[in-house]
């Protein structure tokens, strides 16, 4: 089982024989100002025996939070062995940087794809760590272990 594409466009449908269109593909978006919200699809074409599948894709923002789930369903692969997944989805994005989107089927990662996202407004001030400043350790970790 595998995936051949997944990837972020504007608008994805089916045509006669099951065979897709997909417009504008793009993994950029430039917002004037965040938070923001941008209407899009993410296509995919799944190859696997004959069957159903459970499919989930998840969206993940960044270190401090979990994936989130933005599909699931099960899916049935018809005799061709191919399926193909649309999911229009309208997604917040609040801050500017790398969003990552992972497909799995049978709870296996199959595919990932992601999105960078950039804004007009001033940079912020570099966080420690970034830009070569020196990274400071969280105040709990400096505390004495009392085990």
């Amino acid at each position: 089982m595998n995936v051949t594409i997944f990837t972020p466009c504007e608008y994805a449908t089916m045509g006669l024989g099951d065979r897709p269109s997909v417009v504008d593909v793009f993994n950029n978006i430039h917002f004037a100002q965040l938070p923001g919200t941008h209407r899009f699809s993410l296509f995919a074409r799944l190859l696997a025996e004959p069957g159903k599948y459970p499919v989930t894709i998840t969206a993940w923002r960044d270190e401090a939070e979990k994936p989130i789930e933005i599909f699931s369903a099960e899916i049935a692969v018809n005799q061709a062995k191919a399926h193909n997944v649309v999911v229009s989805e309208e997604f917040g994005f609040d801050h500017p940087g790398r969003y990552e989107f992972t497909f799995f089927a049978n709870q296996q990662p199959l595919a990932k794809t992601h999105m960078v996202i950039s804004t007009s407004e001033a940079p912020a001030a570099a966080k420690p760590g970034e830009n070569g400043q020196q990274k400071e350790a969280p105040p709990h970790e400096e505390a004495p272990d009392t085990e």
